[in-house]
Order: C-alpha cells, then structure tokens, then sequence
C-alpha cells in the first residue's frame, strides 16, 4: 500500500493532508480489484466506506436508472459519496478501487486540518516564532492521532518544559513510566540492557523533534530502553494524568436542520431580525463544496478558519457544518472558546441529502451556486465558488 501514498495526495478531500498523516490512513486502506465486464452492487459507498478509483474506469447505476462514468485519469472524488441508496459499479477495463473505512477517513481528515489550523494560528502570532519548529513536530506526531481533534489545541497546554544537562538520564528501563518526553533541543541517547547477557549496548541517536516514552501514557509498563542526554537540551514532559483527559471528546453546540429552513431558502424569508444574523458556513474543502452545498452557505474551509476569524463578527451566530459532522463539530467548538456564538448542523451535508430521497423538495435547499461574505452579510456569486 506504501506504494499509493503519493497518488493519495490528489483525490478530494485529501489535499494538503501531511505525508505523515496520510500515512497514517493508508494503513487502515484496503485494495478491492474488479476485472473488466465484473460487477459489484453495494449501499455502503458514503455510508460505511469512502471509495476511490486508484485505477482503471468503471461505470455507477444509480437506482434512478442515471449512468455515470468514471475514469482514474480524471476522477479525484470518491466514488458515488453522496448516494444514499444502493448503487451497482460495472468495470469497463481492470479496476482498483482504494477504500477507506468511512469513520477513519473523516476522523482522519478532521484532525489534519485542526492541526493545520493550530499551524495557522502559531505562523500569525509573532511571540511563537521560537516553538513553531516543536509544535510542527508534536502536530506530526501519530502519538496524538487518537485524541479527538477538537482536543488538539489543548494539547500544548499540557506540555511542561524540562531543561535538561548532558549526562542526565531521563527514563530508565525497568522503571514504570508515567509521562513522555519530546525533544525540543539537544541529543538523547538510547540504550537497551540484555539481562540474559548482562551487556548494555546503544541502539540509537535521537534529536529534535524525536518523541521516547510514549508507550507510558496508554499502557502501564515498565521502560524497554534507558534515555540518557549527550547534551544539554531541553524537553517537553507529557505527563500522563494530563494526557487521560485529552483522550476525552468534548460535545458542540449543535442546532437541527429546521432550526435552518428559513435561512437555507433565503434571508428574505428569516422570520425576524434575530433570523438574519445568522451565517451559514461550509467547513469542507473547496472540492466538495464545489460539487454541491447548501443555499447561502459560503465555504471556509476547517483548515483556513483561523485567516478569516479578522472578518467574522462577535455578535453574529455562525451554523458550521460538513459531510457529517466531524470538521464542523470541531470548528463549533473551537470558536465557542474564542468567544463566538457558533454551532455545528446535527448530521451534516449527509443528513439533506438522505431526506432528498424521501422528498424531492428538499433539492431545493441544494445549490451549484456559489457564495461568499461582504460586509457581514451572505451575498451570491454567479462566477466562483470562491470566498472573496
């Protein structure tokens, strides 16, 4: 699977997502291959699974009867992901579909562009010029891929730092860890102690950005390795009481989709001037809202949030939402804590387009058109899905 790591850059919405992220969610990536003239139907595109065509062209029948054709030379958007019902895929030359768990792709994706959005925050703020090196590393780190991403931020709040001398050993085998360390300065030697052989040899170097002792905040083990300093430094301690909590997912403020209606089919039928305060964002990337969004949702990608918080307004009430809730849960509560009334659409993009099926009405609140902010205020583009 290593091999697909760099066409995985291309398909939507991965782009920008860092190598070692993506790493990360290949391997939790099956290969399904389907020869020429083979079928398979499945209900679980968009549901169960986000899949991509790596390569090959298939053709998708809907249950409309609709055809679509889809080629890997051209195609970058998972396969039907916005189907709702069963869909039959036909091969019409040797196929490799790449799919991805639906929960871990989103989960995945939610958290890289939260990390981003931290990367964003420390690049705008002049007094953090010295940490951005470490915290790219922290942000890097798999160590950290289980904690929910609207606990990202968090993260450095709980990192001590620890000056260190050459010669000071920091863990020692046969000890019981309660913390982890990363290197922010210096050089860290690693040894191993055969008890069989009563031999102690060096089996590495380790530096800056490096992280050791890890295993001590999910497990209660003893240290496999002594970590002694060849010079001074200095560390960031991870203590893990502190690292428990982190692990802990924190709930948005969530409004349902009628709590929408008036604002999703137009202002001018907001129901009071209470109504029209009330700003519609498209938290995916600009790919996807390309392919369709909500009427009078402008699109600010989770990732680029922190570049536009200049412009959004304090008194204002912002409704984020995404595919399914994971990006806008995570930019509700974000922004919650920097003081703005901000809330994330139970269910997401998903949620409309399943009531699609029941009622065709509900296309109406689906829009190609693009919009984007001016003054506060939600104005329609008819040339760019572009935030200007």
């Amino acid at each position: 699977m290593n091999r697909k790591i760099d066409g995985l850059h291309s398909f939507v919405p991965l782009q920008g997502i860092p190598q070692q992220h993506l790493e990360f969610l290949l391997d939790k990536a099956s290969s399904y291959f389907v020869l020429k003239g083979a079928s398979v139907e499945t209900d679980q595109f968009g549901s169960e699974v986000i899949v991509y065509l790596y390569s090959g062209e298939v053709e998708i029948t809907y249950p409309n009867g609709e055809l679509q054709n889809v080629n890997a030379n051209t195609n970058l958007l998972p396969l039907a992901y916005q189907a709702q019902s069963t869909v039959k895929l036909t091969a019409v030359s040797d196929s490799e579909l790449l799919i991805f768990p639906v929960d871990d792709l989103r989960k995945q994706l939610c958290w890289s562009q939260m990390a981003e959005f931290q990367r964003v925050q420390i690049a705008g703020d002049p007094t953090r010029d010295e940490d951005a090196e470490w915290i790219n590393f922290i942000l890097d780190s798999n160590l950290f891929f289980k904690v929910p991403p609207t606990n990202v931020a968090d993260i450095f709040s709980k990192l001590t730092p620890k000056v260190v001398s050459a010669g000071d050993v920091i863990v020692r085998q046969g000890e019981i860890g309660n913390a982890c360390f990363f290197i922010k300065e210096g050089r860290a030697r690693v040894d191993i102690y055969d008890p069989m052989t009563q031999i102690s040899a060096t089996v590495a170097e380790i530096a800056a950005g490096r992280c050791f002792g890890e295993d001590a905040l999910v497990n209660k083990t003893k240290r496999n390795a002594t970590v002694t300093m060849i010079e001074n430094g200095v560390l960031m301690r991870l203590a893990k009481d502190d690292f428990l909590p982190l692990m802990e997912e924190e709930s948005s403020p969530k409004v349902e989709l009628k709590y929408l209606l008036p604002l999703i089919r137009g202002l001018s039928e907001a129901k009071s001037a209470e109504e029209s305060t009330k700003i519609l964002v498209d938290v995916r990337t600009s790919p996807e809202y390309e392919v369709s969004h909500l009427r009078n949702a402008v699109n600010i990608s989770l990732d680029l949030l922190p570049l536009h918080l200049p412009r959004l307004d304090t008194s204002a009430e912002y409704v984020f939402y995404s595919d399914t809730g994971f990006r806008s849960d995570a930019a509700a509560l974000v922004l919650s804590k920097l003081g703005y009334k901000a809330m994330s659409l139970a269910g997401g993009f998903k949620k409309v387009l399943s009531k699609c099926l029941v009622n065709p009405e509900w296309q109406k609140l689906i829009s190609d058109q693009s919009y984007w902010l001016r003054g506060g205020q939600v104005v329609a583009d008819q040339s760019s899905a572009t935030i200007k």
